[in-house]
């Protein structure tokens, strides 16, 4: 559409439309730059806009006068014929709203609270639209920390449960074997194999405790200074843990498959962990020969299943640690990564119960998510996703 056709739907839309004047109609084109002022023909093609419109959305007029609308949407709300829904609610009703994520010129997002109005000539036929939009990102990422801040405070709560948990049961359970085997010791203490016996059983008790509170510190340890992020490598992470777990690799005849893998905003300490703890998972609970395939790829918001996404992030990284172990019932998905919630006794799998547990706050850590999926006897499969670099 050249200009001068522009031009002339301009001019027509005004003159037909109510309550608007030519001078109204520049005086708000010209001073009012906080808000997208857009003027629209009866197809939703753009015939003309203001300074705000071209410094929110980044275009500049001869990139966009001619142009529909749905250019400023998300490609899923296009694919959902979002712009078209609201065309037809406000030529219907007069005026439509809506609040969500909008895309500029450069495909970066801003969060957009729009008002399209109908204009209508003195038969009452509707000859265009106005358009309004306000850049309401600020106020949305606010909104999102405050979410964001309750979100903590529930995990934090729900951690102090596990704690009172683990206080009420975990620890007084090595406990009670110390006690009950002192008691044995003194009701033989003329038997110098029985006192041995029960000597090593209090020491292999006294030994539990001590891992078990070791864990828990470790647990509490892991807080989130993002102000220590830096670009961490995920195959340098890797072949570090590959190289901590090598004779055990060995032992299990582990064949490790692994695609490329990115380069991620992190902690790289955590990140470490991270990838030794679910190493450590699949290599326990392996059938020999071990075969852990660890595969990548990217991923949009919508794509992740599970979980409220963190809009903030336009892309993942989703990364898969899947095993052919001995795997797990999928009605205990979510069990697993509560702290020292064990599905299996730590006599037939050694080990505090709190790797998983680990894994969860050190991904959470990363504004990111994991989630486990397996079935009894066919292996596991470990999912988390990591916000990828801007």
């Amino acid at each position: 559409m050249d200009n001068t056709k522009i031009t002339k739907n301009t001019g027509k839309i005004l003159k037909e439309g109510r309550g608007f004047t030519q001078n109204l109609y520049e005086k708000i084109m010209e001073e009012v730059q906080d808000y997208a002022i857009i003027l629209l023909d009866e197809q939703g093609t753009v015939v003309d806009w203001n300074l705000g419109a071209e410094k929110i959305k980044g275009y500049r007029p001869e990139e966009i006068l001619g142009k529909n609308f749905s250019v400023f949407y998300l490609p899923e709300d296009r694919q959902d014929h979002l712009p078209e829904k609201l065309i037809t609610e406000a030529r219907t009703n007069g005026r439509a709203s809506h609040e969500g994520w909008r895309q500029r010129k450069d495909g970066t997002r801003f969060w957009g609270n729009i008002s399209i109005t109908a204009l209508h000539d003195e038969n009452n036929s509707v000859t265009g639209f106005v358009k309004v939009t306000r850049d309401l990102s600020e106020r949305k990422l606010a909104e999102d920390r405050v979410k964001q801040y309750a979100a903590d405070l529930e995990a934090r709560n729900r951690e102090l449960e596990q704690f009172v948990y683990i206080a009420s049961h975990d620890l007084q359970e090595p406990m009670r074997k110390i006690q009950t085997f002192v008691q044995m010791i003194d009701r033989n203490s003329g038997d110098p194999a029985a006192t041995n016996k029960y000597l090593d059983k209090i020491d292999a008790a006294a030994k539990r405790m001590s891992a078990l509170i070791s864990a828990i510190l470790n647990y509490s340890r892991l807080t989130n200074y993002e102000e220590n992020y830096i670009k961490v490598d995920l195959n340098q992470v890797l072949d570090q843990v590959k190289t901590d777990y090598d004779l055990l690799l060995r032992e299990k005849a582990a064949i490790v498959e692994s695609d490329r893998l990115p380069v991620i905003q992190g902690l790289p300490l955590q990140l470490n962990q991270l990838f030794s703890n679910l190493m450590s998972n699949s290599l326990k609970f392996s059938t020999i020969p071990t075969h852990i395939r660890i595969s990548c790829r990217l991923v949009s918001p919508e794509e992740i299943e599970k979980g409220t996404v963190n809009l903030q992030h336009t892309s993942f990284h989703e990364l898969k640690f899947e095993d052919n172990g001995i795997g797990f019932d999928q009605l205990y998905a979510d069990q697993i990564f509560t702290m020292f919630r064990r599905l299996h006794s730590h006599h037939d799998y050694p080990g505090t119960g709190i790797g998983l547990a680990l894994c969860k706050k050190i991904v959470e850590n990363h504004r990111g998510y994991i989630f486990a999926s397996g079935q009894s006897g066919k292996g596991a499969s470990f999912t988390i996703y990591l916000p990828a670099l801007k």
